[in-house]
């Protein structure tokens, strides 16, 4: 494989992770709830696939003297995708901080109050 080969499928992979963020993003927004397990083991395979794709680039890269304008054109267009990815992966980050700090209340912690205004109102009686 050549570095401009090399360059294509690492910018395919970095599509991909972008998809599959913009996914994650959606059903952060949906659901207001945290990731399932099988998304999460999603993300750990493409973060396998991204280092390998990374570490081939950078074994072409060292063997190459030149950069053409070719390449420098394919560089540009992985760091445009990266760094879409990684503005999206801020939200998805600010996402889940805000599901962890706020969790959708489960119907029987939304009866806990009435309960307890219930036995205040027993304990004003006595």
């Amino acid at each position: 494989m050549s570095l401009p080969q090399a360059l294509t499928h690492h910018a395919e992979v970095c599509d991909e992770i972008h998809e599959l963020m913009l996914a994650e993003n959606r059903i952060l927004k949906a659901s207001r709830r945290g990731l399932e397990d099988s998304f999460l083991n999603r993300k750990r395979a493409m973060l396998l696939s991204l280092t390998t794709s990374l570490e081939s680039v950078r074994d072409h890269a060292r063997l190459r003297d030149s950069i053409t304008p070719e390449l420098r054109g394919a560089m540009e267009k992985v760091q445009q995708i990266i760094l879409k990815t990684l503005l999206l992966d801020r939200e998805n980050e600010q996402l889940l901080l805000k599901t962890a700090l706020h969790p959708v209340a489960a119907p029987a912690l939304r009866a806990a109050p009435a309960a307890a205004a219930q036995v205040q109102r027993i304990y004003r009686q006595f």
